[in-house]
């Protein structure tokens, strides 16, 4: 069975060493990175992969994924297409943050679930076993009612299984790991329903640039909203080749318009 906790503070007694304070700040004083996650994380207990994602409505969004490791391919991001297309209605981290959305406070919603616990074979085989991870460990807090973030973290065979005191650190550092998360949502301030964002970004769009079709637009308003490539084929189940090609159309078509066509020039404009 997987196991579950739920905290609001550190354990007492447990101790950060300086290089972990130091991620934690930079976490908590840049806008959300999973990167920085990572960093943090990994300084206190090594993991291989983090992803960043989102639940709005009980559907699972990838915002970011981050590894330790250069693999040559967005591990996170295949990943994610994968478990998003067949088996993330079956995973019991979506019940937790149904509950944690419920309650929406200072405390940080803890599962932690090894390969072999998954319920669907076809998950384990096609996920796990293909990339070699032997568990994870996520994550959740609510920032408003409704919205949940989660930090997913993975142990690869590598790294082998978390011991039961590298468990303990995970659990003093995840209370710390919400706040500066928290911290960073609220720096940017970034609204938790990126959905809707993207939504008005889209329908304008539309509106100013209407040769653009649906598909390119989809595309352009999540590059506006800091999306690569990889998020954005995962979001919508598509090849990372051809967010390139609809990318590479869509801008050809802005620059038509007299409108901006790289990321930082589109958020400005579509914000």
């Amino acid at each position: 069975m997987p196991a579950i906790w739920s905290l609001d503070a550190p354990a007492p007694g447990q101790a950060l060493s300086p290089a972990a304070v130091s991620a934690l700040i930079d976490c908590a004083s840049a806008p959300p990175s999973a990167a920085r996650l990572l960093g943090a994380i990994d300084a206190v207990v090594p993991v291989e992969y983090l992803s960043l994602v989102n639940f709005r409505r009980d559907t699972p969004e990838l915002v970011e994924g981050s590894s330790r490791h250069a693999h040559g391919r967005d591990v996170v991001a295949e990943c994610f297409a994968i478990y998003r297309r067949s088996y993330w209605r079956a995973d019991s981290v979506m019940r937790l943050a149904d509950r944690v959305s419920q309650r929406p406070s200072r405390e940080v919603a803890v599962l932690h679930c090894r390969a072999d616990e998954l319920p669907v074979a076809g998950w384990r085989n096609d996920i796990y076993k293909r990339e070699r991870l032997t568990e994870r460990f996520t994550l959740l807090h609510a920032p408003v009612r409704g919205a949940v973030q989660a930090i997913h973290l993975y142990r690869d065979e590598r790294q082998g299984l978390f011991r039961p005191d590298e468990i303990d650190r995970l659990l003093g550092l995840a209370p710390l790991l919400r706040q500066a998360h928290q911290a960073a949502l609220n720096a940017e301030g970034v609204a938790v329903d990126r959905e809707a964002q993207i939504t008005q970004s889209r329908q304008r769009l539309s509106r100013l640039v209407p040769a653009l079709s649906p598909r390119e637009a989809e595309v352009v308003a999540r590059i506006a909203h800091g999306l690569s490539a990889d998020g954005i084929a995962a979001e919508l189940d598509v090849a990372p080749s051809t967010v390139v090609t609809l990318r590479k159309r869509a801008y050809a078509k802005l620059a038509e318009a007299g409108l901006p066509a790289d990321r930082l020039r589109l958020a400005r404009w579509l914000a």
